[in-house]
């Protein structure tokens, strides 16, 4: 048996997860888990702590190292969108700014002044989202930021880590797509888009594709973790890349979807080549970097973070000391009277930090003349049946664009344990959907290590044993004509806020 170190770090948490691989199959031991939470500045900025993301990484390692004998490779994927920069004596120049930066999410109207949206997406391919690392860039340069003008390498989250990890600074492709300042026809930086936009481009290294062995462990975190040098592989380091990758798909000859589900709802489709229709750019759709030479045409739908910061606030106000579990409020959400409540996932005041969350949103549904849910249950309600109708209304406009249907969606990740949102979604898109496994950026992550360590070759027989290891449940739609009526009434609720 070979054991794998894969670091998982997600918007929310991350984890240190061992896989035990032999003969074609693999299980997983999470040996550590621990929180990410973005740290506020006296500004209000919010930042990732990467230093104690880093100490928390190494305390996991340290587990499995300890644990398991002859750990075969690390690998680490993360959250894309966001950087930090080393200095000319390879130090890092700070905690990285997150990808809700005030300024950066205003920054695409000034961006695009400059650069309109069609030449944009004819550069980069990529979607127009606020989170993409462009955007950082631009209104860093605004405010002639100190670590714009004199840091000397980008480097995205997972490459920092890898950085200090093996003393190795490196771009990994699928990660570096998520700054839209590469083209996905070439594969490679675009330093037009740059040049057009007056940034710097010479802190960019050449970028490389998954399953590339980066180098050993330098010799101080081995000492520091007393353990032996260990390989670190460079995965698909995009979460929503490795997981896209990790989906078991068991009839490639069926149309199918996906949806990556966690703190973000990643909807889309998997491309042999990038689309260059810009029919898809009003939708918010473009193209992302993917692994195995092929390309994800998707958009980034607000997940799980809204309601994860209405159980925030919840638990925080519960003056009783008990923890609200996700559980209950899934209960709660069924034992809730239907209301038409509605709001758009992807507005920017529920994608930024809310002190109080659950008001905002009665606040909302209030001052748009709505029902105005008001417990926990309601609440929950407009939080989870929004997200389904904002996937159905994604899904069904780039299908449109492109005059294609799908014959299944698959769900990954680890919104695939909440069932009650799952159905939900096969209910508004009226198509049966494919759940699981929860941990397929981890698969995803796993599957460039094994290919690293040459225990396959093609996509194909990666998603053969990813799909011959993991645990899957299918869910059919029910109750087609509510959800229609549903859908109905959030278009025109959407029509009407325009």
């Amino acid at each position: 048996m070979q054991h794998y170190i894969i670091v998982d770090l997600g918007a929310s948490n991350g984890r240190v997860i061992v896989a035990n691989y032999e003969e074609g199959k693999f299980d997983f031991d999470v040996v550590h888990r621990f929180p990410n939470v973005a740290v506020v500045s006296n500004e209000k900025e919010l930042f990732w702590d990467i230093l104690r993301i880093f100490t928390d990484i190494k305390d996991g390692i340290r587990i499995a190292a300890h644990k398991y004998d002859k750990i075969v490779s690390i690998g680490v994927d993360t959250f894309g969108c966001d950087f930090g920069f080393i200095d000319e004596h390879g130090r890092l120049m700070g905690n990285p700014l997150t990808y809700r930066y005030e300024r950066q999410q205003t920054a695409p109207e000034r961006l695009h002044e400059i650069l309109s949206e069609e030449e944009f997406y004819r550069l980069c391919q990529g979607p127009r989202n606020p989170i993409m690392g462009i955007y950082k860039l631009f209104a860093l340069k605004e405010i002639d930021a100190f670590e714009y003008k004199y840091g000397k390498r980008l480097l995205m989250i997972p490459d920092i880590l890898n950085y200090l990890l093996t003393g190795i600074p490196s771009n990994e492709f699928t990660n570096a797509t998520m700054t839209e300042m590469t083209s996905l026809v070439t594969r490679d930086w675009e330093p037009e888009i740059l040049k057009r936009l007056g940034l710097r481009y010479d802190f960019l290294g050449p970028l490389t594709e998954p399953g590339t062995l980066l180098g050993p462990l330098k010799a101080s975190v081995c000492e520091e973790l007393e353990i032996e040098p260990i390989d670190v592989v460079i995965p698909a380091t995009h979460d929503t890349a490795a997981a896209v990758a990790g989906v078991p798909v068991l009839n490639p000859d069926k149309k199918w979807g996906f949806i990556s589900m966690g703190t973000w709802a990643l909807c889309g489709l998997e491309r042999d080549e990038p689309t260059l229709d810009p029919g898809v750019v009003p939708l918010e759709f473009g193209n992302e970097g993917g692994a195995f030479g092929k390309t994800m045409l998707l958009k980034n739908v607000t997940g799980m973070y809204i309601i994860q910061q209405c159980r925030d606030y919840w638990n925080k106000a519960n003056t009783a000391g008990k923890e609200l579990s996700w559980d209950e409020i899934v209960t709660l959400t069924k034992e809730a009277q239907p209301q038409k409540a509605y709001i758009d996932v992807n507005n920017i005041q529920f994608n930024v930090y809310q002190a109080n969350m659950p008001q905002t949103i009665s606040d909302f549904c209030k001052e748009t003349g709505q029902d105005v849910p008001q417990t926990i249950g309601e609440i929950a309600q407009c939080v989870y049946k929004s997200l389904a109708l904002k996937i159905c209304e994604s899904f069904e406009g780039v299908l449109g664009v492109l005059g294609e249907k799908l014959d299944l969606v698959h769900i990954v990740g680890g919104g695939t344990q909440n069932r009650l949102e799952c159905q939900w979604i096969a209910n508004a898109l009226d198509l049966p959907v494919v759940c699981g496994p929860t941990e397929t950026t981890a698969v995803g992550n796993l599957m460039f290590q094994l290919k690293a360590a040459g225990e396959f070759e093609t996509l194909e027989e990666g998603r053969k044993i990813c799909a011959g290891s993991s645990e899957l449940y299918e869910l059919q739609p029910e109750d087609t004509g509510f959800w229609k009526e549903e859908y109905a009434c959030y278009e025109k609720t959407m029509q009407e806020l325009k």
